[in-house]
């Protein structure tokens, strides 16, 4: 393959696409059979020292921190519970649709000890 007006002369993405079974026409990168978008760039550390740097790191936003995502799901069990109870009271019609977040278990709110457990959970969490 040539590129920059068939002035340099590189090997082509061996990688093809799942759904038009054509092969990428992006040129690989030096020394690899694919391009930087089909995973020719670095796969990250591959010693224990380099990946124990990696999570030291200090990281650009902390929307996967394993403790955020904790809290987050905790957060969105308390909303469900909270959500039955308001849905058995009548105070709302409809309950949100979609997946429930892991550790969720709807009570049966007609059982007297249920609803108890219920009403516990939502205020304390899961």
């Amino acid at each position: 393959m040539f590129t920059a007006g068939k002035k340099i002369y590189c090997r082509r993405c061996a990688a093809s696409s799942g759904r038009t079974k054509e092969q990428c026409k992006r040129p690989a990168l030096k020394n690899k059979k694919v391009c930087k978008h089909h995973g020719g760039m670095s796969t990250g550390p591959k010693t224990e020292e380099g990946k124990k740097r990696l999570r030291t790191l200090n990281l650009k936003h902390g929307l996967y921190i394993a403790s955020v995502r904790d809290a987050t799901r905790k957060a969105s069990i308390k909303l469900c519970y909270l959500e039955d109870i308001a849905y058995h009271l009548g105070m709302i019609k409809v309950r949100t649709q979609g997946r429930k977040p892991t550790g969720y278990f709807r009570f049966n709110l007609n059982n007297k000890d249920e609803l108890e457990m219920a009403l516990l959970a939502s205020r304390f969490g899961s």
